[in-house]
């Protein structure tokens, strides 16, 4: 170990390729320090900030991956220009219920809105 634990823990985030540590290492030890936190609850905080950068980041990835056209959300919908949709049947699909039980609607024979909700429920599930 160095003198300034600061600087091993900077060059361990480098070796393991996580720049949130490194960027949160530091700030967040003051933090710590002025708030008495115990080791196991600065650890936890650091790398807190290291995992939910790198869930946005896969799930920027995977959106991208999809080759959505556009981005879309079923709040954007215009029901007016479809108003036989059943507006209930399409906040239901909008909520991705049918993604854990691995069912296809788009080809549902009364589904009309098949691009908007394919790409909303996409992008919720990423």
């Amino acid at each position: 170990m160095a003198e300034d634990p600061i600087k091993d823990i900077l060059h361990y985030a480098q070796a393991l390729k996580a720049p949130r540590i490194r960027d949160a290492a530091a700030r967040l030890a003051e933090q710590a320090r002025e708030a008495s936190w115990s080791h196991e609850e600065y650890l936890a905080a650091v790398l807190s900030r290291e995992v939910a950068a790198r869930e946005a980041s896969g799930a920027a990835t995977r959106i991208r991956s999809a080759g959505f056209p556009t981005r879309k959300s079923l709040e954007d919908f215009n029901f007016d220009h479809q108003p036989a949709l059943n507006r209930d049947m399409i906040a239901h699909l909008g909520t991705g219920v049918f993604l854990a039980k691995a069912r296809n609607v788009v080809n549902h024979p009364r589904f009309r809105a098949a691009s908007m909700v394919g790409c909303s429920s996409g992008l919720r599930a990423a």
